[in-house]
């Protein structure tokens, strides 16, 4: 058991954890697939339309359940997609690894010619923000991108001190959140520094965003109000989750009894996915939304498999999507949608 030494401590006895009758009318759920070939659900935008890929070769698909969906959008490598409220989606593109941005009902347009190149966020006025190393910057290096709708980049440079002559003058950094202002958060590191959060709002780049006595800081998402959540871990590697604004600073989020914890994404109300960790055996996690530090709704698909669901995305309007599988190992999709 951790020891909780948060600013915000959430007791269990909060957590909505009754699915009451009628309660299931709030999951849509569609199929991905069984056995080793499922697919995943990625991205969620503020239409309901589900964004995921389909697991025999990777094709993306977009649904909004219940209505209808469109398949093999573009082959993608079978990583992260994202989109935008347009459905304007971006990812990996198969079989070149290289990033593309997709239009709805157009061809994909590669953003960059070489596979070094990762496309990570989009924001409703168009601009992707990703990483780029290998052939763009120096060797070894990974810089940070910010593109406009119209292709002109700036570019985010990192540290990127020595190491042995293996990590010669190298670095890393992965993009997690962009907002509407283009203010840009993620974490990096190189051979001196361990794995610390960013946070770009524009002009100035803040290499140190960190939580408080963290080992390791790794923010996930940030919303339009300058509100930042993520993941840290202490001493005793075990993690938590943070919540951070321009006003309060940093905020470490547990929950009573919880062996981890861990923070998806933040909505424009504050609302905040994320997961925690029971310590049963095994050990198994449990999806909820929380609100000012406080569970609000527990996430949970009937008739899933125990520890096999995932909560992957939060809208506006406060629908989460996902994927699970079900008690015959059947892989599907969901939207949740909570009562008003």
């Amino acid at each position: 058991m951790k020891t909780l030494t948060s600013k915000i401590l959430v007791s269990l006895f909060t957590l909505l954890t009754a699915i009451g009758a009628g309660a299931q009318n709030r999951y849509q759920t569609f199929p991905l697939g069984s056995g080793n070939n499922f697919g995943s659900v990625t991205a969620l935008n503020d239409s309901g339309q589900v964004l995921g890929w389909w697991g025999t070769n990777g094709e993306a698909f977009i649904i909004v359940p219940g209505t209808g969906w469109t398949k093999n959008i573009v082959k993608t490598n079978g990583g992260v997609l994202q989109m935008n409220n347009a459905a304007t989606i971006i990812g990996q593109e198969s079989p070149s690894n290289r990033a593309f941005s997709k239009l709805w009902g157009q061809p994909a347009q590669l953003i960059s010619i070489y596979s070094g190149v990762t496309a990570n966020a989009i924001n409703t006025a168009g601009y992707i923000v990703g990483t780029a190393s290998g052939e763009i910057p120096p060797k070894r290096q990974t810089w940070v991108y910010l593109m406009n709708p119209q292709g002109s980049t700036t570019y985010i440079k990192f540290p990127h001190n020595s190491g042995p002559p293996w990590n010669e003058d190298g670095n890393g950094a992965e993009v997690t959140g962009l907002n509407n202002s283009n203010q840009i958060v993620g974490s990096w590191d190189d051979y001196s520094t361990p794995r610390s959060g960013f946070f770009y709002d524009g002009k100035k780049l803040n290499i140190t965003f960190n939580m408080p006595g963290a080992v390791t800081t790794q923010p996930t998402a940030i919303n339009d109000n300058e509100e930042v959540v993520g993941n840290w871990i202490d001493q005793n590697g075990v993690q938590h989750g943070f919540y951070w604004n321009p006003t309060a600073g940093f905020s470490n989020i547990d929950v009573t009894g919880d062996t981890a914890m861990g923070l998806v994404g933040i909505n424009n109300s504050s609302v905040i996915l994320g997961w925690w960790q029971d310590d049963n055996s095994p050990m198994l996690r449990h999806y909820v939304t929380l609100v000012n530090g406080q569970p609000t709704a527990s996430i949970h698909v009937p008739n899933s498999l125990p520890g096999g669901m995932f909560a992957t995305a939060i809208n506006n309007a406060g629908q989460v999507a996902g994927w699970y599988a079900t008690q015959d190992y059947i892989f599907r999709g969901f939207l949740y949608t909570p009562s008003k």
